[in-house]
């Protein structure tokens, strides 16, 4: 079946959103804090461009495929656990690309992750991206299918309309916000807002 890049677009939208407010909340938890995250428009494109890509190169973890071709893996837990192992590597590797990119072309640390155990460089650890690769299961196994074909079921006039504007917005953000960065070498501070006041970071940071 022929993939609808409108509805698949709706899919990355929605994810980058998802990206935006998973970052919110762990910089609300870790460090008290909530911030732009070097947007204007609540949208982390590269989670989206991330959800693509794994979707393309291996499929959902029920069906895990290599650019679109089957695996010669019978055991639907075999393939289970080698989606898994997959997409953990692929974070780890995305998340050491893209902290260098940055850190060369910018120079500045865009993150930094060596105060956590079991860190890879200072961008990525095996902690986070175990977290990061849970999320990523549970939302290619449950969450995708079911937002596709909700998506698909929308009308594909609106559907084409709404798919291209968000797309048109993210990546104009993104290559704004890529150029600011260049340019200014940091990132690009428009909101903050402060959560040391809530309960869950009391109670965290009362036990460090």
């Amino acid at each position: 079946m022929m993939l609808n890049k409108y509805a698949f677009s709706m899919v990355i939208a929605l994810t980058s959103f998802i990206g935006f407010c998973v970052e919110n909340i762990w910089l609300s938890v870790t460090k008290g804090y909530m911030d732009n995250r070097n947007m204007i428009f609540p949208f982390l494109l590269g989670y989206g461009m991330a959800f693509a890509a794994i979707y393309l190169l291996f499929g959902t973890p029920d069906q895990m495929t290599f650019l679109a071709q089957d695996l010669p893996v019978k055991s639907a837990k075999m393939k289970s656990l080698l989606y898994f192992c997959t997409v953990f590597c692929c974070i780890c590797a995305g998340e050491i690309l893209l902290g260098k990119t940055v850190e060369l072309t910018c120079h500045f640390y865009w993150w930094d992750y060596s105060r956590l155990p079991l860190h890879i460089t200072r961008y990525t650890s095996v902690p986070t991206s175990l977290g990061f690769t849970i999320l990523v299961y549970l939302f290619m196994d449950q969450a995708y299918p079911r937002l596709y074909r909700y998506f698909l079921s929308w009308d594909q006039d609106f559907l084409k309309i709404a798919a291209t504007l968000l797309m048109a917005v993210m990546v104009w953000d993104f290559l704004h916000s890529g150029v600011l960065m260049l340019v200014n070498q940091t990132t690009q501070k428009r909101w903050i807002i402060n959560t040391t006041g809530q309960a869950i970071y009391r109670l965290i940071h009362s036990q460090i």
